[in-house]
């Protein structure tokens, strides 16, 4: 991006698009103040530098530090904006799509129920509320809305009218409703669609201002075209489904506000009425990715969404909509365990997928200037040791100021790296889990619903009432079955067993050969003792011949005899489609590119709490199989989360996983039924082999080390380094200066074995450089950084040799008497390695400081 667009704030050059934002990101401006601090550290010590000897381009190192503060700061701010808007854009999304998901099962309910034989035969045997026999019709018939509303709870009340719209039933016994002049009445009786979805002020509920309500005609036969003979209403929980929705999605902290828009803009449920109220009329932010807005008097940041639907179903084009304050919309996330070593999220930003080159090169960068920094001052501390003059001892106490300040300003572009690494990398995983394991419970609700009703069929109870069944009964059963199918097709077969667990009739044409089949599994064994019209009971996820061999559930509910409600007369067992039904909860839940495919890298898994894979989306964790993650995931508590990095399969995941809650009363404390699932999401982060490079710079940590006491006057200054792990060192006065590896020019005439490796041009002299590793038997696994001039003769600088090193260490001073000789290091009859320093302190976790032996190396390695 060119300068003309960016400004100036507090001294960083800003995109112009998050100028606005960036004094709101809490997380940006304490890094932004950190190195602003530093930076005025480094103008200090410039102007130290001046009065002392100190050789170092001070400024030089603060533009190249401030023209990455610029880059690593515009990084900051925009990864935080992305991650608040995905986080949002999530939310509304699942605001709209979650209840337009619910309502399309509304669309099914209303066209079975209205189909109901108990409801036919009310409306044909009563003309009017003056019947002398509406009483004890409105009796049975309020006691089967009744039990409708137990097993479905979504409602509130069903409102039951003749084709006049004169009310006959409905469950609110506080109102006296007599007749309705609704304009759903002629909606109703002229559509040729199978439902009216309406949603808005309805005269038979006129205790709320709008109720969501489905309604439908109710005919004397399912043939077309056949008489009307009533109109049918479901009244749907629209203000508690909504209250559950935004209690799943609302995070209080950042004082957001998720609503739900009809198509013109207005609030029609909100997460906080008082913050933003019902009727409001909201600017939608439908095209752009986010907008800031005023409401009330303050601004947020604002995202609506349009649903995706659901099989077809778009609902009455309601939005989803969320505004977070914008003081608010950028606090940090507390509680996300990473459990990884902070090198390693350095590595997975080198090597990961998600993070752009510009990104990928600042921490190099960093470390490259830091380097840099750290071999000036190195050198200047050589200079310095061979410095008589007064300021020698200011010098060096400069030298490691700015060693200090180097080491803070590299440690501030790490931290921020890696908590922008982390942003980047667990972006919305709980997210996407939540949604995941939300929409199987509500799912796995409507099953639970199902089986409930369908056994209060009075034909099924009936017909299972006699004593024997004849081929009659048995296609009158199948026939009620396979229309019930038909209507709900996430069952693979619907099937009726008697008291003795014998199938005796099923609804798909397919599985009649398990007519006739004694089931004895214990789920049927607990159905047939079920004496309680809310209970039910669902068999383990696990093979079956009903299911072709395959894993699923199969929903159960009891049928009482029609004579009887005591007595048990059989029982209805329904096979949901697993397979199908929960990939496509899996899959409608992953993130996708703007072309609709699902992301690269991305997949989901849905477990249940002994590790059995129930459904998974990835072709290496297949239905049945044993998810060997942690334990630590399994034990989590209803509706708990976790978001971690994680190695699995030879690659690193952000992983989001979240166990199931329940929806309703299904496995809640209501509920007998214990199930706890748990789902899995996991998004590629890269390859867990990857190179881990970012060693510990000890040139930053041991600059100012001295090992003896500071007033030394019988010491003998030592210039220290790394090859590989081996803490070596030479005297001071036998060092001309280090420079970059980057300055060898190779040897091209010997093999790689050879200890020759090529040449520098130092001060216009041409030095051979040389690799003693395999003289101190030592290995490297990572390249060397540097090369030492060791200058043999002091009386003649043309005898000099550089060194390739892995790092470079302090200018220490040695007292003489703890520089011990050893012997019998030997290469090629002579001593490499001259003495030991016997340390006192704790210093670089006990290693000891060999020195070198200067002559040994002229004699046996350069001549």
């Amino acid at each position: 991006m060119n300068n003309t667009d960016k400004l100036n704030y507090k001294g960083i050059m800003i995109d112009e698009k998050l100028f606005e934002l960036i004094k709101y990101m809490e997380s940006v401006e304490y890094y932004r103040e950190n190195l602003s601090n530093l930076s005025k550290s480094w103008d200090n010590l410039t102007i130290m530098g001046h009065l002392g000897n100190s050789n170092i381009d001070m400024e030089s190192t603060k533009k190249s530090f401030s023209t990455l503060t610029d880059k690593l700061l515009n990084h900051l701010a925009t990864e935080t904006l992305k991650k608040t808007v995905r986080e949002m854009t999530a939310k509304a999304q699942i605001a709209v799509d979650i209840v337009i998901r619910n309502l399309f099962e509304r669309t099914a309910d209303i066209g079975f129920l209205a189909t109901d034989d108990d409801i036919r035969y009310f409306l044909q045997n009563t003309v009017s509320r003056f019947d002398p026999s509406y009483e004890e019709n409105l009796k049975h018939m309020k006691k089967s809305f009744e039990e409708y509303v137990s097993k479905y709870s979504v409602y509130f009340d069903i409102v039951l009218m003749d084709q006049q719209g004169n009310v006959l039933v409905n469950l609110d016994d506080s109102l006296d409703l007599a007749k309705s002049n609704d304009e759903i009445i002629d909606l109703v009786l002229n559509t040729s669609e199978e439902y009216i979805e309406t949603y808005k002020y309805h005269d038979f509920t006129p205790q709320y201002n709008k109720t969501l309500v489905y309604s439908y005609k109710v005919t004397k036969t399912n043939e077309d075209k056949d008489d009307v003979i009533g109109i049918l209403s479901l009244c749907f929980r629209f203000t508690d489904e909504m209250k559950g929705i935004f209690g799943d999605l609302v995070n209080e902290q950042n004082q957001e506000c998720i609503t739900l828009l009809d198509k013109t803009g207005t609030v029609i449920a909100s997460s906080d009425k008082y913050h933003v109220p019902l009727g409001a009329k909201l600017e939608l932010v439908k095209n752009e990715i986010y907008k800031v807005i005023s409401f009330g008097g303050r601004y947020y940041l604002a995202k609506t969404c349009s649903t995706n639907g659901y099989q077809d179903f778009m609902g009455l084009g309601w939005y989803g909509h969320i505004m977070v304050p914008l003081e608010y919309a950028f606090l940090q996330d507390q509680g996300e365990d990473i459990s990884i070593d902070d090198n390693v999220l350095q590595a997975i930003l080198q090597y990961g997928e998600n993070f752009s080159q510009e990104l990928k090169e600042i921490p190099l960068r960093a470390e490259e200037i830091q380097h840099n920094l750290n071999r000036a001052v190195w050198n200047g501390n050589i200079a310095q040791s061979k410095n008589q003059s007064a300021d020698k001892n200011f010098s060096r106490v400069l030298l490691n100021e700015v060693s200090k300040t180097g080491e803070n300003t590299k440690n501030i572009f790490n931290s921020s790296i890696i908590n922008l690494t982390k942003t980047i990398i667990l972006n919305d995983t709980v997210s996407i889990a939540s949604l995941m394991i939300d929409i199987m419970d509500r799912n796995l609700y409507e099953r639970a619903n199902d089986c409930r009703w369908w056994a209060l069929t009075s034909e099924f109870r009936s017909i299972l009432d006699n004593k024997e069944l004849n081929y009659e009964h048995v296609d009158k059963l199948s026939s009620i079955l396979k229309y019930i199918n038909n209507l709900y097709t996430v069952y693979t077969n619907l099937f009726i067993y008697d008291k003795n667990g014998v199938i005796i009739a099923v609804s798909n044409e397919d599985e009649k050969l398990v007519i006739g089949k004694k089931l004895d599994n214990l789920w049927v064994e607990k159905t047939l003792k079920i004496n309680d019209s809310s209970k039910y009971c669902v068999s383990d996820f696990e093979k079956t011949d009903l299911y072709n061999n395959r894993h699923t559930y199969i929903y159960n509910s009891s049928i009482k005899s029609l004579k009887d409600e005591n007595t048990i007369v059989g029982g209805i067992g329904i096979v949901f489609d697993s397979e199908v039904e929960f990939d496509a909860m899996i899959n409608e839940s992953l993130p996708r590119y703007v072309t609709g495919e699902i992301k690269k890298g991305v997949f989901g898994v849905l477990a249940s709490k002994d590790k059995t894979v129930i459904a998974s989306s990835s072709k290496d964790y297949k239905t049945g199989d044993v998810f060997a993650l942690d334990d630590k995931y399994f034990e989590l508590k209803n509706g708990e989360s976790l978001s971690q990095i994680i190695t699995l399969n030879g690659k690193y995941y952000a992983l989001g996983v979240k166990c199931s809650s329940g929806y309703r009363e299904y496995k809640s404390s209501k509920d007998d039924y214990e199930n706890d699932l748990y789902s899995f999401f996991f998004s590629y982060i890269s390859e867990s082999d990857i190179k881990v490079d970012f060693n510990e710079d000890k040139t930053l940590n041991h600059m100012d080390t001295v090992l003896d006491d500071e007033d030394c006057e019988d010491c003998a200054e030592v210039a220290t380094f790394f090859i590989g792990q081996k803490y070596l060192g030479v005297h001071a006065s036998n060092v001309l200066e280090a420079v970059s590896v980057k300055e060898l020019e190779s040897s091209i005439t010997l093999n790689d074995n050879h200890y020759f490796k090529g040449s520098v041009v130092h001060k216009q002299k041409v030095v051979s450089v040389i690799d003693i590793g395999q003289f101190i038997q030592e290995q490297h696994s990572s390249e060397y950084t540097d090369i030492i001039i060791v200058n043999f003769d002091k009386n003649n600088p043309e005898q000099c040799v550089g060194i390739l090193i892995d790092d470079l260490s302090g200018i220490v001073d040695v007292k003489l008497d703890k520089i011990k000789p050893i012997e019998n290091h030997l290469i090629s009859g002579g001593a490499l390695i001259e003495s030991i320093v016997a340390l006192e302190k704790d210093h670089f976790d006990n290693k000891l400081l060999t020195l070198l032996n200067i002559q040994k190396l002229k004699d046996e390695l350069t001549e």
